[in-house]
C-alpha cells in the first residue's frame, strides 16, 4: 500500500497540505487524477487520517508554552483526565511510559495562568514544568520516511 511514490506524495503533504494535486503530481511525475486517487486511497486505508492546520502560538496570545510530566497518584487517574479534558490550555496530552506517566503541554497566556494551572493538578499528581524554548524539529513522520 505504501510504496516510494506514496511515500514521496506523504512527505509533501507533510511540507504542505495544501499543495495541490497538479503541483504534487509534478513533484512525484503523476498526473494530477493519479495523484487524487492515490490520496484517496490512502485517507480510506487510514494512512492518512487528517490534516492539520499549524498556527504560531505567539501571534495568537499564548507565547508561553510549557510540558508537564505528572507522576499521577493511585486512584486519581480517571479524575486527572477529566481534568485535563476540561482544560482549554492542554493542546497535547501523551501517556508514557515511567513514574511520570503523563506529558501534558500546555499553551498559556501568563505565567500566573500556567502557576494557577498547576495548582489545580497538585490534589491529583507530582509535577515537573519544562518551558519550551523552541522547537528546532518539528515533523509528523520521520525524514527518512520518503528515502
Amino acid at each position: 500500500m505504501v510504496d516510494s511514490i506514496n511515500r514521496k506524495i506523504i512527505s509533501e503533504l507533510q511540507k504542505n497540505a495544501r499543495i495541490s494535486y497538479a503541483e504534487l503530481g509534478k513533484k512525484v511525475h503523476l498526473s494530477a487524477p493519479a495523484v487524487a486517487e492515490r490520496i484517496r486511497k490512502l485517507e480510506q486505508a487510514g494512512v492518512i487520517t487528517g490534516y492539520a492546520l499549524k498556527v504560531d502560538l505567539d501571534k495568537l496570545g499564548y507565547p508561553i508554552v510549557a510540558l508537564v510530566q505528572c507522576k499521577v497518584y493511585q486512584t486519581k487517574e480517571r479524575a486527572f483526565k477529566a481534568l485535563l479534558l476540561n482544560c482549554d490550555e492542554v493542546i497535547e496530552c501523551l501517556n508514557v511510559t515511567g513514574e511520570q506517566a503523563f506529558l501534558v503541554k500546555l499553551a498559556v497566556e501568563s505565567m500566573a495562568q500556567l502557576d494557577a494551572i498547576l495548582e489545580s493538578f497538585i490534589d491529583m499528581s507530582d509535577t515537573n514544568t519544562m518551558m519550551i524554548l523552541s522547537t528546532p524539529v518539528e515533523r509528523v513522520v520521520p525524514a527518512t520516511f520518503s528515502s
